[in-house]
């Protein structure tokens, strides 16, 4: 295993041009970077927004639907004989009792 022991010299100091230099070429990195980070997001958004406006006609599709067969069908529900409920006092079942059981 080689053993490395990096020793500074003096190609390391750094002077006022090579520091300006490099932030300079940094900026412009970081500024490249923010401008393609901004564009990809920029596309999800408009792909995302693409997304939501297809699901929302297909609710607002959806609903119309319903409305109309709604509208369609009132007339069942004003109907009292349709509405009789089968689970009326005069149909409740008796001779069943309810014990409790102790353990």
């Amino acid at each position: 295993m080689r053993i490395y022991n990096a020793k500074k010299g003096v190609n390391n100091i750094k002077t006022l041009q090579t520091v300006t230099s490099l932030s300079s070429k940094e900026q412009g990195t970081a500024d490249f970077l923010n401008l393609y980070m901004l564009e990809k997001e920029k596309q999800r958004l408009m792909s995302e927004e693409i997304k939501i406006l297809r699901r929302l006609d297909f609710v607002h599709n959806r609903l119309k639907i319903i409305q109309n067969i709604y509208e369609h069908n009132s007339h069942l529900l004003q109907n009292k004989n349709y509405q009789q409920n089968q689970y009326d006092e005069d149909n409740v079942r008796t001779g069943f009792t309810t014990m409790q059981i102790e353990y």
